[in-house]
């Protein structure tokens, strides 16, 4: 790998310079020849720091691995390179200085809370793989649902930040890599002196402790070294991404079995695929018309692929969260659904007319009479139709996953399929493709189904298990991510265009569009009469409802394809990062709507008036700018799942 990767990034530069030549790129340059002056100051500290980085990044991840005994666990799905570049996100707007002390204390902040996080809330579960994958998912959700709120207000502070944080690895001197590498050798150097009580861990909380290790203290430790790794890089080059999860997945491939091989070849690979991703970035770049494409993008790529290799790998899955392993011991009092679907309905009908009525002008608020809603309709109707609709759209689509799955934390976002829409709305940005907004919402339903597909491919040997369904789902995220790395790159109009859809911009919505979203909507909803009886049934357990004649395999794919086509028809309207799918069934189940027909019933509207609520605090909240109805869903929804883990984790 090594090998490719030197011949990879060498071979441009063959038609200029000698091999011998080249090599001495690394340590002197020919000041009279123009091409050995610039492989001195651009190509050999760029090769250094990818190699550098990789070997950092590489041992991070199989310590984290090693730490928490789950073969998914890394930097990126702990959500710590996420909370790097939140915490130089919140520096640089409101304490500059501090960036200027130096970038690594914000950027190891911010890792230090997010993985805080995720150790917090999975702790008492035994950081069973599945379960840390999750919070670490919604916690990168969230805290980059943070960061694009800050880019939308102050873009005109914030873009280069953002550019940055797709992940560079350009340099045009030595001094980066002079300045990281006695870092990244110091921290890696703690790390390898922590094998001992580190090889331990594989015994067994109970047994290590025996033998006279202090479990906890190693645990934290080690994950205070991995972040202070994972951040210092960040900071420096931004998010490289599931480099920390890539390699120790293939050392363990290629026969690793002790830590000590798989520390060394972990960081040798990293070393190896790093550079292999950021050849790949610079001959993109070169394809694309000397755009820049970001180191970032092409290590997202790999990722997807990572995680379905890592998947044959998982054995610790034990339950999922909000999934007990035993009959609940408590069941919420029953309550009316007319009483619980009055009020709710009530609740939303008040809604509808504060945001028609009820709005900000140029000087003063300003109460609109009811007759002039005709006029008021054309700036306010659309928009606040199409967020009611897609709540809908996302509350039932989120009661048939965790009925399906038995998985309380589950949600629709998750799974990956809003993904696909995004996806391929990334690819017709950035191809400059202009369809129209007809055209962009058929492709982004071809993007959601295709999604789909490939989702119901990863899952069918499963027969659709809750567990293969979600990191599925995942895989399907990164390829997302690489997207949006790529798009956030690209910078300007563009990406905030693109940024706005992204997380639930409802003022893209016309008229046409929200009685068409109406229409599928209401026959989508046809379809759910039949599908009552296998979401009862379901929960029960595989062998339970073969017995009772219910073909598991099949009513899973046909529930799949119901919630698929609910949140792909929300999706192409006000874009996919919303945890809507996740809050609307916990209302409905908390207001005591227990059975299949009532939950969905009491979902559908509580999901309306969450997103009706987020539309109007968008549209006044900061008037005279606007914030994406889907941001303000996402950050509360990111709150909720994270207290809800929290309760299953105290329970």
């Amino acid at each position: 790998m090594w090998f490719c990767a030197l011949i990879a990034t060498a071979s441009p530069w063959f038609g200029e310079l000698s091999p011998l030549d080249l090599l001495a790129a690394f340590w002197t340059y020919n000041g009279e020849q123009y091409s050995s002056v610039l492989a001195h100051f651009s190509w050999a500290p760029r090769v250094s720091i990818a190699l550098l980085i990789g070997c950092g990044l590489g041992l991070a991840g199989a310590v984290t691995q090693q730490v928490l005994g789950n073969p998914l666990a890394s930097p990126t799905t702990l959500g710590v390179e996420a909370g790097g570049q939140f915490g130089v996100t919140v520096a640089t707007l409101f304490a500059p200085a501090l960036l200027t002390f130096s970038p690594d204390l914000a950027a190891v902040a911010g890792g230090l809370l997010a993985i805080g996080l995720v150790v917090a809330l999975t702790w008492r579960l035994g950081f069973s793989p599945v379960t840390v994958i999750l919070a670490g998912l919604v916690i990168t959700f969230f805290m980059g649902a943070l960061n694009m709120a800050f880019l939308l207000l102050k873009g005109e502070w914030l873009g280069n930040l953002f550019i940055w944080g797709a992940g560079s690895l350009v340099q045009n001197n030595w001094d980066p890599f002079l300045d990281l590498w006695p870092r990244v050798l110091a921290i890696g150097f703690a790390l390898v002196l922590l094998m001992r009580p580190l090889q331990l861990l594989q015994l067994g909380q109970a047994s290590a402790s025996a033998l006279g290790a202090r479990v906890a203290l190693v645990r934290i430790i080690a994950l205070f070294l991995v972040v202070l790794m994972s951040a210092t890089v960040v900071s420096r080059v931004g998010v490289v991404a599931f480099v920390g999860l890539a390699a120790p997945v293939l050392a363990r491939l290629l026969g690793a079995r002790t830590l000590a091989q798989k520390l060394i070849w972990s960081s040798l690979l990293g070393s190896g695929l790093l550079l292999l991703a950021d050849t790949l970035a610079q001959w993109a770049s070169t394809w694309g018309n000397g755009s820049l494409v970001p180191t970032g993008t092409t290590t997202a790529l790999i990722g997807g692929p990572i995680i379905l290799l890592a998947l044959h790998s998982v054995r610790n899955t034990h339950h999922m969260p909000g999934q007990d392993s035993s009959p609940a011991g408590f069941v919420p009092v029953r309550r009316s659904t007319l009483i619980a679907a009055s009020v709710i309905g009530a609740l939303l009908l008040a809604i509808f007319i504060l945001s028609m009525s009820w709005s900000p002008g140029l000087t003063q608020w300003n109460w609109t009479p009811v007759s002039e809603w005709g006029e008021a309709w054309v700036w306010r109707g659309p928009r606040l139709l199409a967020a009611i609709l897609a709540g809908v759209a996302l509350g039932l689509a989120g009661t048939l996953i965790q009925r399906m799955t038995s998985n309380a934390m589950a949600s629709p976002e998750i799974l990956g399929i809003s993904g696909g829409a995004a996806l391929v709305m990334v690819v017709l940005i950035l191809t400059g493709t202009e369809l129209g907004r007809a055209g962009q919402l058929t492709a982004a339903t071809v993007g959601a189904t295709g999604a789909l597909g490939l989702l119901i491919l990863l899952a069918r040997k499963h027969r659709f298990a809750g567990n293969q369904l979600l990191l599925g789902g995942l895989a399907l995220y990164v390829f997302m991510d690489a997207g949006l790395r790529l798009v956030m790159a690209s910078g300007g109009s563009v990406a905030t265009r693109l940024l706005n859809w992204m997380y639930g911009s409802t003022w893209l919505v016309s008229e046409h569009e929200a009685i068409a979203l109406l229409a599928l909507i209401l026959a989508l909803c046809a379809g759910l009469f039949l599908v009552v009886r296998p979401l009862t049934i379901l929960p029960m357990g595989d062998t339970t409802a073969s017995s009772l004649g219910l073909s598991v395999g099949r009513s899973r794919l046909i529930l799949l394809m119901l919630a698929a086509l609910l949140t792909a028809a929300a999706t192409i309207v006000i874009g996919p990062l919303s945890f809507v799918g996740l809050i609307a069934p916990h209302l409905a189940r908390v207001l005591g709507q227990q059975t299949v027909g009532r939950q969905l019933v009491v979902a559908a509207l509580a999901g309306g008036l969450l997103l009706a609520i987020a539309d109007y605090l968008s549209r006044t909240v900061i008037f005279p700018n606007q914030l994406p109805a889907g941001l303000l869903a996402a950050l509360v929804g990111g709150i909720y799942f994270l207290w809800g883990l929290s309760r299953h984790g105290r329970s």
